[in-house]
């Protein structure tokens, strides 16, 4: 298939071999990455009041937020990494969009043709990827307007979770795995930079909402719907893992053993989804396939994506420098540490 929205997110990967493995070639792929998908798919015109937003594909004319607010955090990875103001630049344009997006009801798209905001009942309120993203925008230029909208997104959160402390994102009707990660891991985020309790409140309530959902295997079903109605049992493999990064970074403040217990499941699960040499998988005797990630389980089609593979291989690489490095925990998670590396 051509390259599509979805492999945005391959970039962070990249990004963090980079880190880990420090080889040029990583930092060089990631740029280039994000180069392709700024030309592509990011709004530059400077008369469209959906400038810094990105399309849902090549032949759509739907700039959404969560794209948009994904190639922001990418593009400030970069200027972390290299220090090239022109990263920044874009960073700054996506962070813009954002801006609008949410002085129009948090909406979740805007449509270049009709010139119309949706409302956030309307697709998909990604509004967890926005705070990360603002966040690192406050980082990156050490303005208090970015935290302070990142705050913004943040009540939206507060004023739309659940009584059951989950978060339906999709129509403002159904749980989605792929719009779980990044909203917990906002309100984490968001409690440590502002110290207000209730944004650990509520993502400890929606990761109590994960633990009591979460199958035997590890894995979460797809879509969940307000009346807990299991609407696609499938499992996208790839929002396992990145689910347990979130939930691990939520142990790392709380020293809530449930929170790691989920995530070394789900940890467990991703591992179990890798197509290995000399397996009984389809195709695990072709180089491309073997060691990739399959897009469903169970298997739709023979595809897969690399932002998939993103979550898997950096979630590996987050929980071995997590449980490896005690200088990672905080006093109290000393001792599991230790624990667990032995």
């Amino acid at each position: 298939e051509p390259p599509q929205t979805a492999n945005l997110i391959a970039s962070w990967l990249l990004m963090a071999a980079y880190d880990r493995f420090n080889d040029d070639t990583f930092l060089a792929r990631a740029a280039t990455a994000l180069d392709f998908y700024y030309r592509q798919f990011v709004v530059s015109h400077p008369m469209s009041i959906g400038g810094g937003g990105a399309r849902d594909g090549l032949e759509t004319r739907d700039v959404w937020t969560k794209f948009s607010a994904e190639y922001a955090i990418g593009a400030l990875g970069l200027y972390r990494r290299t220090q090239e103001t022109a990263w920044l630049a874009r960073a700054e344009q996506s962070g813009r969009y954002l801006l609008q997006a949410a002085r129009h009801g948090f909406a979740p798209k805007y449509n270049l043709t009709e010139h119309r905001w949706a409302n956030s009942a309307t697709g998909w309120d990604s509004w967890g990827r926005a705070i990360e993203a603002c966040l690192l925008m406050a980082e990156a230029t050490g303005e208090a307007t970015w935290r302070d909208l990142a705050a913004h997104w943040g009540e939206h959160a507060l004023a739309i979770q659940a009584e059951d402390g989950c978060f339906y994102l999709i129509d403002a009707e159904y749980y989605n795995t792929d719009l779980a990660a990044d909203e917990l891991r906002g309100l984490v985020f968001l409690f440590e930079v502002t110290g207000e309790p209730r944004y650990l409140t509520a993502a400890r309530r929606f990761a109590d909402w994960h633990l009591a959902h979460q199958r035997p295997d590890g894995a979460w079903a797809m879509t969940i719907d307000r009346d807990g109605n299991i609407v696609v049992p499938t499992a996208g493999p790839g929002d396992m893992p990145n689910i347990a990064v979130a939930l691990l970074r939520l142990y790392h403040i709380t020293a809530a053993q449930p929170y790691l217990d989920a995530a070394m499941r789900a940890f467990r699960y991703s591992l179990s989804t890798q197509v290995l040499p000399g397996s009984d998988e389809p195709y695990a005797d072709d180089p491309a396939i073997c060691w990739g990630f399959w897009s469903w389980d169970p298997r739709y089609d023979y595809t897969q994506s690399p932002d998939q593979a993103t979550h898997h291989v950096r979630g590996m690489m987050f929980l071995l420098d997590y449980l490896c490095d005690p200088a990672l925990a905080s006093p109290s998670l000393g001792t599991t540490i230790e624990h667990k590396k032995k």
